[in-house]
């Protein structure tokens, strides 16, 4: 019975400790204390994930339940609304049915490792023990529940390739690379204009 106290306060205290960087994060996401890229250099100084690469653009307003466990590595950018699955509850449903409770099972997790120049579309959700990149995009609302390999781009559910980054890449470079002349209202005309023309 105390090894089973000693067990829960430990899991109870760790649960107030992440309870409180997601607080903390929250704040930082809301009330932006020095400029545009404030929750970036936040979660760089601070060691929230395991890593966390120059360049890197995280945007959702929320944390995985254990951040060291993934891996965000240089000119990765996170859109808003991605979910990290790094661990699952169903070992404490066995605890519950061999009557250990919590004191033989811990929670199962598991690493997520994202290499560098990778984009993870918004709304997507990325299961663990998976790699990613380099150099490849999971599209939005995909669910990855296996490694990106280098190159490729995976959408869907469950995620599967359906392009190469280096194609999207001279693709998007004629289409996009040479505007920067252009005013955001000449931009959105232009794109107005080619879409009325798409069969």
């Amino acid at each position: 019975m105390k090894k089973e106290l000693t067990s829960t306060k430990k899991v109870n205290k760790r649960l107030r400790r992440t309870r409180w960087m997601k607080l903390k994060y929250l704040f930082v996401c809301f009330f932006k204390l020095s400029g545009k890229n404030d929750r970036n250099a936040w979660l760089r100084k601070n060691k929230i994930f395991g890593l966390f690469g120059e360049g890197s653009n995280y945007q959702p307003h929320t944390l995985p339940n254990n951040p060291r466990l993934v891996k965000i590595h240089n000119n990765v950018r996170v859109a808003e609304g991605v979910t990290f699955y790094e661990h699952d509850g169903i070992n404490y449903v066995f605890a519950r049915m061999d009557g250990t409770v919590d004191t033989k099972w811990s929670a199962h997790q598991s690493c997520i490792e994202i290499f560098d120049n990778c984009f993870i579309g918004g709304k997507s959700i990325l299961i663990g023990n998976l790699r990613i990149g380099p150099n490849a995009i999971v599209a939005g609302g995909s669910v990855v529940t296996k490694d990106v390999l280098p190159g490729e781009i995976v959408a869907g559910n469950p995620a599967k390739v359906v392009g190469n980054f280096f194609d999207l890449m001279e693709r998007r470079k004629r289409q996009d690379y040479s505007q920067p002349e252009l005013s955001f209202e000449e931009r959105n005309n232009k794109m107005w204009e080619a879409f009325s023309k798409k069969k």
